[in-house]
């Protein structure tokens, strides 16, 4: 696709009308069309082709009126801008953070009822600068890109990345991740599929191999049937998803798990093995273990090692320190109960490992941003 000399101040006016349709259909307490509809439009300007449909995570009827105006003020406190007397076209610079943070928020509940959410994106070339798209992991959560073809750029905070600039590529994005991705080759397209997931217990160990701290590094898929694989999968991936099979989110799952596996299946054997044999073992007795009120020093003990050296390790190795890891645990069984049971929230508090519902509330949101009945009510 050629684009034509007016993109750019096409896609500028656009975020500014965007900007200030979502400001008043956060202020007002009634579905707001012409909002979903200018998002349609704005989606369709920048060439994408989104199999999510931006109506089911843009569902403001989730929020009821208070809930809207603490969402917009917060945001806008958060860029230091005021409501009363707001004009975009002031800070046009600042009218797509607005926008990221809002939507952040509306994906992360969307995330939250799902678990897992797959999409696909078509980055269409376009003249610099082109409109780079947000992506991010709310904590606990994690995000598998694959570049099917064509090159898409990765920027973080503190790198880079190019993903598939060779062959197609795989790429994982650990939690509390900020990305921006935008077509890196001009004169090409990139085929972007996006799975963002609440992982099960037992692919920690599969998620952590190959991290690199502080950078991003994908990890190209040279062998064509593998790559055809994957691209397939990605495909039946997508059409589960919007199937109404009762098992949809476990096969989503399920799919997803056996992308993950062929992708360690192409790393070098000692990166594969990398998790300390220490860890490994306290990682299993976690999960055999993590109703019961265990320490760290009991953890320790299973493990063969001192505490604070496991601890470290331990957090080194899985992101996380050994009784938050725990908490995690519990706190996704929680999370499972509360959507496939009608079990009373103090019941599964107790179920998990919590003998104050209280405190386990409380906990609950800490580490998911909402609270149970949230969940099991549905409005997350």
């Amino acid at each position: 696709m050629t684009a034509s000399p007016n993109h750019i101040p096409q896609t500028r006016a656009a975020l500014i009308s965007l900007a200030n349709a979502l400001v008043a259909a956060l202020q007002s307490d009634d579905a707001d069309t012409a909002f979903l509809e200018q998002t349609r439009q704005f989606v369709d300007l920048l060439g994408d082709t989104l199999t999510l449909p931006v109506t089911a995570m843009l569902n403001l009827d989730q929020l009821d009126l208070d809930e809207r105006h603490e969402l917009l003020a917060d945001t806008l406190d958060e860029l230091g801008l005021p409501l009363e007397g707001l004009n975009w076209n002031n800070y046009p610079e600042l009218a797509m953070q607005f926008q990221s943070r809002a939507w952040a928020h509306f994906y992360h509940r969307f995330l939250l009822t799902h678990q897992v959410v797959t999409s696909h994106i078509e980055l269409l070339p376009a003249p610099a600068p082109d409109f780079p798209r947000p992506l991010h992991t709310p904590a606990g959560s994690w995000l598998l890109l694959y570049a099917a073809s064509g090159e898409c750029l990765l920027q973080s905070d503190n790198s880079q990345l190019v993903l598939g600039a060779h062959s197609p590529a795989l790429l994982l994005v650990p939690p509390d991740s900020q990305l921006l991705v935008q077509c890196a080759n001009r004169g090409r397209a990139c085929s972007l599929f996006n799975s963002a997931f609440y992982p099960p217990q037992h692919w920690q160990a599969l998620l952590r191999s190959g991290l690199v701290e502080g950078r991003l590094q994908g990890e190209a898929i040279s062998d064509a049937r593998v790559a055809g694989y994957i691209t397939e999968s990605f495909g039946r991936i997508i059409d589960i998803a919007h199937s109404q099979s009762r098992h949809s989110q476990a096969l989503h799952l399920n799919l997803l798990e056996q992308v993950l596996l062929l992708c360690d299946e192409q790393r070098p054997q000692q990166q594969r093995e990398s998790l300390d044999r220490r860890v490994v073992a306290a990682r299993d007795y976690l999960l055999a273990h993590y109703t019961e009120k265990t320490t760290v020093e009991q953890v320790a003990a299973a493990a063969n090692a001192a505490p604070s050296t496991l601890n470290a390790l331990f957090k080194s190795q899985m992101g996380e320190n050994l009784m938050r890891w725990r908490d995690q645990l519990r706190i996704q069984k929680a999370r499972e109960l509360l959507q496939g049971s009608d079990k009373a929230v103090k019941v599964i508090a107790a179920e998990v490992g919590y003998d104050d519902p209280m405190f386990f509330s409380r906990r609950f949101k800490q580490l998911t941003g909402w609270s149970p009945t949230q969940i099991r009510d549905g409005k997350s």
